[in-house]
């Protein structure tokens, strides 16, 4: 079971776009759980420090292989990479069970804005099951930062992904 809990308001029709994202990309159940109080420390001035978000956030029941999803509006702080500092939607610990994206600079109708934040959600959820970034564009795993991230539309995995996927998660219910 994925759970998605936000942090801060967001409008229905988004939540819905990435919980179906999630089921029809990972094949379990996907909900929406509720929405706790954004943790203080998780501020760095105008933005969030998207570790602490993680790492600071309130409980959530979940039973052993579930995965938590949250949700915020607040934009992340850059994060250093190997070039420099890398723009930050999301954030995930590879295998953990906490992910977190950010619909900050999504524009358009919540229809859209639900799509983006969909395939961003997706992608954080990908890393909990093990995924690293992948080639083909029109996968939700492609760098985010990349020019390629926004030629593929849609919230979903290249095969590769989808079935390396499903055998981390077998994996981890056995």
């Amino acid at each position: 079971m994925i759970h998605v809990v936000t942090l801060e308001p967001f409008e229905a029709e988004e939540i819905q776009a990435v919980c179906r994202a999630l089921f029809a990309a990972f094949g379990v159940g996907s909900e929406h759980v509720g929405e706790l109080e954004l943790p203080d420390d998780a501020r760095d001035g105008s933005k969030l420090d998207a570790a602490k978000v993680l790492s600071e956030a309130g409980p959530v029941k979940t039973f052993a292989d579930d995965k938590i999803l949250f949700l915020v509006q607040s934009p992340f702080a850059d994060r250093p990479g190997p070039r420099g500092l890398l723009p930050t939607q999301g954030y995930a610990k590879y295998g953990a069970d906490r992910a977190v994206a950010s619909a900050a600079g999504l524009a358009g109708d919540p229809e859209a804005r639900g799509r983006a934040l969909a395939k961003l959600a997706v992608h954080q959820v990908g890393h909990l099951w093990d995924l690293h970034h992948c080639l083909d564009y029109r996968c939700s795993m492609t760098p985010p930062w990349g020019v390629a991230y926004a030629r593929g539309q849609l919230p979903e995995l290249c095969a590769f992904c989808r079935e390396k996927s499903e055998r981390r998660m077998k994996t981890t219910a056995a």
